[in-house]
């Protein structure tokens, strides 16, 4: 209900059901992109509003969160939202009894890893690499 690009597919669905010929009712390119691009505005302003955001920094943005090609995979959706099975989570859970990571720099949590582990350096300048040919390498720490 109220959202545009659903109501014109009711619409059509039902006009369908009521006919015996097939209709083609075309939508305009135009309005598509409209509908999409209203659709895209409304979760940037929920994605700003929702107390998630602070843990997942590393898209801030939704429109250019959607041009990336990224391979989503479970893994990778608990690494940005530190939900990763690090030392720190699972220390908070009460699975293990310490929350400090193997370098012994710090507690071992997704930015940390990301940003500071010694025993990732190579990983990390890889990644660093990568990123900057396209983008530039986060300034804000994900947590």
């Amino acid at each position: 209900m109220g959202n545009h690009g659903n109501e014109i597919a009711d619409n059509l669905a039902k006009e369908a059901t009521k006919n015996k010929e097939i209709m083609n009712n075309k939508i305009p390119k135009s309005q598509i992109i409209q509908v999409k691009q209203q659709s895209i505005e409304r979760w940037q302003t929920q994605w700003e509003q929702t107390a998630k955001r602070s843990t997942t920094k590393v898209f801030p943005n939704i429109k250019r969160r959607l041009k990336k090609r990224l391979k989503l995979t479970p893994k990778f959706t608990a690494i940005v939202t530190a939900n990763g099975k690090t030392k720190a989570y699972l220390h908070r859970f009460k699975i293990i009894d310490s929350p400090k990571c193997p370098c012994e720099t710090g507690n071992q949590t997704v930015d940390h890893l990301i940003y500071e582990c010694q025993r990732l350096q190579k990983e990390r300048e890889a990644l660093i690499r990568s990123i900057t040919k396209q983008d530039i390498w986060p300034r804000e720490k994900i947590i």
